[in-house]
């Protein structure tokens, strides 16, 4: 990675919290605000862990995705739950000023001021994914999401996946998996506003490392950040 580059990690949907003033809607969804629709199981933790090996800035936000999703643009279907989608519009209008742009312009805000300094932004968006999704089950530990037609995250993921397979050789990692780089979210935005001088990353971990514990988690995420050190040249490769 060359010095003239800055790196951001972030995560969008790092907690289930719900405000008071809008508790009283979620009363028959407590179990959802439990699993992984009501948040990224254990991407928050990880998250932390990129960037303090990085000694990257880290925004996050632990407002529960089913009061409105971060990671989705204005005007999508996903971008209010079924306990949210039926507010007035001038309460979900409430939501988006209190919740939704303050995350997401902190970050744009970032990206601006890398690229004003004349610096390439590498932005990781840390999330995570259900083991089993409809009956399926995911077979994979590890996903790196990015834009198959930009060869600068093409690369990156590439690279970093390298590193993360030395490193341990019986993860499962996959490209654009269980998710497609390209779809609606924050680095899909970024992309477009922004160009070539930003590179967005999203990073997808198995939930099956929360749900084995806190020490399965941390161990995926040193061994993550391990990688992400090595990867960016701070540390000697493991290859």
């Amino acid at each position: 990675m060359s010095a003239s580059w800055a790196l951001l990690i972030t995560c969008e949907h790092g907690g289930a919290d719900i405000p008071a003033a809008y508790a009283p809607l979620f009363g028959d969804w407590r179990d959802a605000l439990a699993s992984h629709r009501g948040h990224d199981l254990g991407a928050l933790e990880t998250a932390r862990r990129l960037a303090r090996a990085a000694h990257a800035p880290l925004l996050f936000s632990t407002t529960s995705r089913m009061l409105v999703d971060l990671n989705r643009s204005l005007g999508h279907p996903g971008l209010f739950s079924e306990a949210t989608k039926g507010l007035p519009r001038r309460d979900k209008d409430a939501i988006l000023a209190t919740y939704y742009h303050p995350h997401r312009d902190a970050v744009a805000a970032l990206v601006a001021e890398g690229i004003d300094a004349g610096r390439t932004v590498l932005h990781i968006a840390s999330h995570s994914f259900t083991p089993r999704l409809g009956g399926v089950t995911r077979h994979c530990d590890v996903g790196f999401l990015y834009d198959p037609g930009r060869s600068s995250e093409k690369t990156f993921c590439r690279a970093w996946m390298r590193e993360l397979a030395c490193l341990d050789g019986d993860l499962i990692l996959r490209r654009n998996y269980p998710y497609k780089g390209v779809s609606d979210g924050l680095v899909t935005a970024l992309r477009r506003r922004f160009g070539e001088r930003y590179l967005g990353v999203e990073l997808e971990v198995n939930q099956r490392f929360a749900l084995g514990g806190a020490e399965a988690l941390a161990s995926i995420g040193e061994t993550l950040a391990d990688a992400l050190q090595r990867t960016l040249g701070r540390a000697a490769s493991c290859r």
